[in-house]
């Protein structure tokens, strides 16, 4: 599970010149200890790497460990800096993450940053192409998880760059009309379009 891997300790990073690709799955498995740990460490040594061999970053920071990436857990914790950094250094803006437990599979960054309303890394991962319409294996976008979450200002920063509603199915065209009777304010952003 995310929860153990994330405890593990996390070793401390090192400049590396000759690296073997086994251990791309360590170093990813000690960002993620290191993120929960010590997120400013974290940044100074993924930037130390990211001027040093940034090909060995994107390899780790791209690496699926229990259905989740460094980089994908930099955009749900909210963690600017480093997104910043993996984008920088090559890692797609359309990652699809694996299958963790207890979550949807095939979550691209943007389907993270909609949940948590983060229209700061939202932006950010725009700049980089991140697609507003690319679907989870549930076929939801990343509109339907800032509406369903109430993160009004998500909503209305991906209708802006083109979050296409038009495909939204039966089922959750109904989770939009339940919602909208509690007048919940995100989801009041779509009603003129769903209904």
């Amino acid at each position: 599970m995310v929860a153990e891997v994330m405890l593990v300790d996390a070793v401390p990073m090192t400049t590396r010149k000759s690296l073997k690709a086994s251990s791309t799955s360590g170093d990813a498995v000690a960002f993620l200890g290191q993120l929960k740990r010590n997120e400013d460490s974290l940044v100074e040594q993924a930037k130390l790497l990211e001027k040093t061999d940034r090909v060995y970053l994107k390899q780790v920071l791209s690496t699926d460990i229990e259905g989740w990436t460094p980089f994908h857990a930099f955009v749900l914790r909210g963690a600017r800096k480093l997104v910043k950094i993996s984008l920088r250094c090559g890692v797609d803006a359309n990652l699809r993450m694996g299958q963790p437990d207890n979550l949807p599979g095939g979550c691209s960054p943007l389907h993270l940053a909609a949940y948590r309303g983060d229209v700061s890394i939202i932006q950010l991962l725009i700049q980089y192409d991140a697609d507003v319409n690319r679907k989870d294996f549930s076929n939801k976008t990343p509109v339907f998880y800032a509406a369903t979450h109430n993160n009004t200002l998500a909503v209305k920063k991906l209708l802006k760059e083109g979050a296409d509603i038009s495909d939204i199915d039966t089922d959750q065209r109904q989770i939009y009309r339940n919602k909208n009777l509690r007048r919940s304010p995100a989801l009041l952003c779509l009603k003129s379009t769903l209904l």
